[in-house]
């Protein structure tokens, strides 16, 4: 229902909603002034009865006609609502605390096993409190282990407790404390389990990637993994796309990209906080998260004016990128160089070790090079399409996969062996080319830029490096469930990877090797079972 008026101030809306015959409703909407409560305005309108579902939005200059930039005109505060058709249920609240993440890794040094958490709130005014408190439930008592002040730009306060009794679950909560204009004082609490290290038996992971909003928010997804009863959950990026929840693009300045970003993140939150408050959790940025169909960072680089995802380099500002990283990440264990790249854009490469297993958590975006520094000779750079293309022009000397440093990292992951007992490598996507079509059924696609299986020669030498740990890899972007086993110096030599299927695509792929006469060996018999 829309309601106008001219009056610069009002204070109170009413809604009365009368039973028509058992098949409509019939809603009235009425603004009056505070003091005399004089009638402004009102509206009058019959609606089917089984369309008021229930949740209530109160919106100003919702129109679809506005120019492009025109703001709201009005505000609302003080906004509460009452009447026998509200129900209160605490549970669904939604802010300030929005969510937390958090994980638990043996440090193998002085500080034992390290909780990090990450507490999530939407943006604050300047005046609100800014810090976040975390308590814990040792012997039947609540103990603060200190405050965090929160990042102005990623809206998240991060805490990091050294020497963790992993052995022992914990329960936790998180308390906002906000001062009102009379001056009384309210707590919000966030509260959750923090989980015993795994240990002596095998751990379940809940791997997730891709969500398209059409699909939000999840419910059958996110109710599975509470069934499912996950020791750690790991998202592989994509927690959002450019055109979530309907809010459009907004590119620059950094300030108004980072809000633009924040409200889809937020609905990744909202979906997924349930099984993420009471267990580790690993979420690291993909493409999309970022704003790019498809993301070739070059080290950070920034994007040539005019150019393309192809050219390499990072669209959005630095300080985007940034707050990306943290909401995301900031609660991970501590990164393995945390030197930041060019424009200042944070890394967050580094390891996990939990439940006897050593997890390997790799940016496989950030440093690739560009397809533009080859030519391709395609409609697309990142998609070969010409069947009679040679790929092999497209490995030249110099193009980066993961770059020196995350490689000197895998280095001296594979060699480390402390604490724990396997290896599992996580990234956002497969070192290999598994689909042969895209976008649609009849799409071959001859060489996938985006995928890890280019360029070739930096992929080789990184699947060289992991093969001495052989660790499993666990990855995902694909929208393809795929089991494969690497091969370099021939096939299946290295190590397995699992690239888990996508919770909602938009853009589908297919493996149909016999079809285009990709050549194989050893292939295990598939098709229909044969009947006698």
């Amino acid at each position: 229902m829309t309601l106008g008026w001219s009056q610069k101030r009002f204070t109170i809306l009413k809604t009365y909603v009368g039973n028509l015959s058992g098949e409509n409703y019939e809603l009235t909407l009425t603004a009056t002034t505070l003091v005399s409560h004089e009638t402004i305005s009102s509206i009058t309108q019959q609606v089917p009865a089984q369309t008021i579902l229930g949740n209530v939005a109160l919106v100003s200059n919702f129109y679809s006609s506005n120019e492009k930039g025109c703001g709201a005109r009005y505000k609302f505060s003080d906004w509460s609502v009452g009447g026998d058709a509200f129900t209160l249920v605490a549970d669904q609240k939604f802010g300030p605390i929005l969510w937390s993440m958090y994980t638990l890794s043996d440090s193998r040094g002085e500080d034992g096993f390290v909780l990090k958490m990450n507490a999530l709130t939407g943006p604050l005014g300047e005046k609100d409190n800014k810090d976040i408190e975390l308590f814990v439930n040792r012997a039947d008592r609540w103990t603060s282990l200190g405050t965090a002040s929160l990042d102005l730009d990623a809206w998240t306060a991060t805490f990091r407790i050294p020497n963790w009794d992993e052995k022992t679950p914990t329960p936790y909560k998180l308390v906002y404390r906000e001062t009102h204009r009379d001056n009384t004082i309210t707590k919000s609490e966030w509260s959750g389990n923090i989980r015993s290290n795994p240990v002596g038996r095998p751990v379940r992971i809940g791997v997730l990637t891709c969500q398209k909003d059409y699909a939000f928010p999840y419910a059958p997804v996110a109710n599975n993994l509470l069934k499912l009863d996950p020791d750690m959950l790991y998202f592989s990026g994509d927690q959002l796309y450019e055109d979530h929840g309907g809010y459009g693009m907004i590119r620059d300045p950094a300030e108004r990209a980072i809000l633009n970003y924040l409200r889809k993140f937020y609905m990744f939150g909202w979906a997924f906080r349930e099984p993420m408050r009471s267990r580790p959790t690993v979420c690291i940025p993909d493409d999309h998260d970022v704003f790019q169909g498809n993301l070739w960072g070059e080290g950070g680089a920034k994007m040539t004016p005019g150019s393309t995802a192809s050219k390499g380099g990072y669209r959005e500002p630095g300080r985007m990128v940034n707050a990306v990283h943290k909401t995301c990440a900031g609660h991970h264990p501590d990164y393995y160089e945390p030197i930041p790249c060019q424009q200042n854009i944070s890394v967050y490469y580094g390891d996990m070790v939990y439940g006897r297993v050593s997890f390997a958590i790799l940016g496989d975006r950030q440093f690739k090079s560009g397809p533009e520094r080859v030519d391709t000779r395609s409609n697309r750079a990142d998609h070969v399409t010409d069947p009679n293309f040679d790929t092999l022009v497209l490995d030249k000397p110099g193009l980066v996969l993961l770059g020196e440093r995350q490689e000197e990292f895998l280095k001296h992951w594979v060699e480390d062996w402390r604490g724990h007992d396997m290896k599992v490598l996580l990234s956002q996507t497969v070192f290999a080319g598994v689909a042969t079509h895209h976008g649609n059924y009849k799409n071959y696609i001859k060489g996938d830029l985006d995928s890890g299986g280019w360029p070739q020669t930096p992929r080789n030498r990184t699947i060289r490096i992991i093969r001495q740990g052989m660790p499993l890899h666990i990855n995902g972007d694909q929208h393809l469930t795929s089991l494969v086993q690497y091969g370099v110096d021939r096939q299946r030599d290295s190590c397995w990877s699992f690239c888990t299927p996508a919770i909602a695509v938009g853009y589908p792929r297919w493996w149909r090797p016999d079809e285009v006469g990709i050549p194989h060996e050893n292939r295990p018999a598939h098709g229909l079972p044969q009947h006698g």
